[in-house]
């Protein structure tokens, strides 16, 4: 036993109870700890359960590596091992514990949401440039009106955003690509099919019949591409992001708006046994390759960001367009980021609780798993 645990207002002095309680708390404050700590955690359990006869653990070397674990363990087996998780299913192949993927709660998106109208001032400067008309105080105001229209608007709630850059640019590296109006049009079609409710999110100057490309190329738009740009614009598909301002945080934002008005309290969220084929999980979702990897998004809280990705994100795969022209056949692959988070969790396995935790410095399907 912990001799003081109980004055220190834990409610056990020893045993899995009191593992529980205390990773429990540490969930709360750490994302992920480091291979040393695994280690150190493992030999700490193969000393401190050597008693019990279903403790088959045995003490590592301190600058041995952890060797990956795939025997399934008995049902009362002492379990202190490097695993790796099935990236489909969630599910860990030593306890049998199914990994859940964490949503945010209203209180975090709520903050999330907040922290981005802070963000987007503290950013502009450094996208923007120093003009003498121009101030973070801007960027803060425009993305709240953006904020505001979400919830306010009537209709039918927006089930997913689309990065439009990101789609309009996607695989368009070659001599004739271009910002492509068409393949976003693909991609709103393909959602609507399958019952999404699209918003299409633009930097500014594609909302244009001409602009500079992001490689500095002057482009003119066609009939057929202002045409599909222009129905966007009729049917309210289509959110033009003022000048000098990141359309990043206004496809973030509207990813964690309440859509008041539209939503009404209803959960958008989509079972996993929706019938209608939709795949599973909250909305709106987040149409995106883009691997957030700026800078900026480093001064978000982290857990937040983490379970924002993991939730919201979906990747998309499909043959690129030369002008208006595409492959017979042409498809779009989905694909969400994440099936699982890639946090701290217990979740039940045979009579007790298995907790599983991400490592820094493992793969990332990778988890060291305790069970008591």
């Amino acid at each position: 036993p912990i001799i003081g645990a109980l004055d220190l207002g834990l409610n056990h002095e020893s045993g899995p109870e009191l593992f529980d309680e205390l990773v429990s708390e540490m969930a709360d404050d750490v994302l992920e700890i480091s291979s040393a700590s695994a280690s150190r955690l493992h030999n700490a359990l193969a000393i401190g359960f050597k008693e019990r006869p279903e403790n088959n653990l045995k003490e590592m070397h301190p600058l041995a590596s952890m060797p990956i674990s795939r025997q399934p363990a008995e049902s009362n087996e002492v379990v202190a091992c490097r695993i790796s998780l099935d990236r489909s299913s969630g599910i860990c192949p030593v306890t049998q514990a199914q990994q859940r993927l964490i949503v945010l709660e209203p209180s975090q998106r709520r903050q999330l949401h907040d922290d981005l109208l802070t963000l987007s001032g503290e950013q502009f400067s450094k996208f923007a440039g120093k003009r003498d008309d121009e101030t973070p105080e801007r960027a803060t105001e425009e993305l709240q009106k953006f904020s505001d229209w979400l919830n306010e608007r009537d209709g039918e709630p927006f089930t997913a955003i689309l990065d439009g850059a990101n789609i309009g640019y996607y695989m368009q590296s070659f001599d004739k690509g271009r910002f492509n109006y068409h393949q976003i049009k693909f991609m709103v079609d393909t959602l609507e099919e399958r019952g999404e409710n699209v918003l299409v999110v633009i930097p500014n100057k594609y909302g244009y019949n001409s602009f500079y490309t992001s490689k500095s190329h002057h482009q003119q738009l066609d009939a057929e591409e202002r045409t599909i740009m222009n129905d966007l614009l009729r049917r309210k598909k289509l959110y033009k992001v003022p000048p000098r301002c990141l359309d990043d945080f206004y496809w973030m934002l509207a990813s964690v708006s309440d859509q008041v008005s539209a939503r009404k309290e209803v959960d958008l969220s989509v079972a996993n046994d929706d019938s209608s084929g939709r795949w599973p999980g909250v909305r709106p979702v987040l149409i995106s390759n883009d691997q957030m990897r700026d800078h900026k998004w480093e001064l978000l809280e982290p857990r937040l960001f983490r379970r924002w990705y993991g939730c919201h994100i979906v990747n998309y795969n499909f043959t690129a367009f030369v002008m208006g022209e595409c492959v017979d056949g042409n498809e779009i692959f989905f694909s969400q980021a994440d099936f699982f988070s890639r946090e701290i969790q217990g979740n039940q396995s045979g009579s007790g609780k298995a907790w599983h935790f991400p490592v820094s410095d493992w793969d990332l399907e990778e988890r060291f798993v305790v069970r008591l």
